[in-house]
């Protein structure tokens, strides 16, 4: 290219720059002013910011939906639920349904009524012996009804007959029955007939088991005459069952024992019952200051040394 070429060619490639430069800037100007007038659809965001607001939504409403869709209970409001649906429901006399009177119909006059029509001792035996107002009658050998005369005013009362009182019919015959002849005949000077013997169930529970609450609710009937027609000056129940059910309570016997109770103007004396005792000698000299209490209210008085 000459000289004189140059210098033309030159200023005509910078008029072109210039012009497309400034349509671009019209065209730039021209479209921010449309975006201003309409703003148009809002920009698209990116999707890990679209879950993060969501994920923020998602706990916020969390603990409403958790209480509506699955309410959580503490693990021993579950254990308590899971018990008490196992638990067996209760008949109207007091009985867990599926115990052993399941299927069981009573029959005769109801322990009340042979009780109340008991003229004498000999007279409620008979109704005792002949009574099926529960599933006992079954599987019992024998009733046991009581033992002694009661010349001395003192009546002892266990919970109820054991296997050896099943087979023999009388209370108190067996280990624990010859630890309580040995303290009515050693330590109280007295022959075993002085004093009475009987329990609150007349009929002995299969395997020893405690006796129902409905099982003691028929039998408290026969009880009940019984100390009417004995009528001590003082009963000794043997034992925390029978002292909580003659004295309507439920406490620990070590509550209960070492003073003299009155209950519908009888005199009672709880002590510990002599097969505990077979277990626990160490509390037969706190049973022994029991026996001295009950005797002090029968106005026995205990024998004097031996005499030499």
């Amino acid at each position: 290219m000459s000289q004189e070429e140059g210098p033309e060619g030159g200023s005509g490639e910078v008029a072109s720059l210039a012009l497309a430069l400034a349509h671009t800037i019209r065209r730039r100007l021209a479209l921010g002013a449309r975006r201003t007038a309409d703003p148009g659809p809002p920009p698209v965001r990116s999707r890990p910011d679209l879950d993060a607001r969501e994920r923020l939504e998602r706990r916020v409403a969390a603990p409403d939906r958790g209480v509506a869709e699955s309410p959580k209970r503490p693990a021993y409001q579950a254990e308590s639920s899971r018990r008490e649906a196992a638990r067996p429901a209760s008949t109207p006399s007091g009985r867990p349904q599926g115990a052993a009177s399941n299927g069981f119909t009573p029959e005769g006059p109801t322990p009340a009524e042979a009780a109340a029509a008991a003229a004498d001792l000999g007279a409620l035996e008979a109704s005792v012996a002949a009574c099926k107002a529960c599933a006992l009658c079954e599987s019992r050998h024998r009733t046991v009804f009581m033992d002694g005369k009661g010349t001395s005013g003192i009546m002892f009362v266990g919970e109820a007959p054991g296997a050896d009182e099943d087979r023999e019919g009388v209370p108190f015959v067996g280990r624990a029955g010859a630890l309580l002849t040995d303290i009515i005949t050693k330590g109280m000077g007295l022959a075993r007939a002085d004093v009475t013997i009987a329990n609150v169930l007349k009929c002995r529970p299969p395997g020893n088991r405690d006796p129902l609450p409905g099982e003691k609710g028929l039998c408290t009937a026969f009880l009940d005459r019984q100390i009417e027609l004995v009528n001590p000056k003082v009963i000794v129940p043997l034992g925390r069952h029978a002292a909580c059910h003659l004295l309507g309570v439920d406490a620990p016997l070590g509550r209960l024992r070492a003073r003299v109770h009155e209950r519908e103007g009888r005199k009672i004396v709880p002590t510990y019952h002599p097969a505990y005792l077979l277990r626990s000698p160490h509390d037969k000299k706190k049973a022994w200051e029991d026996i001295k209490l009950a005797m002090a209210e029968a106005g026995v008085s205990p024998p004097g040394p031996p005499q030499r």
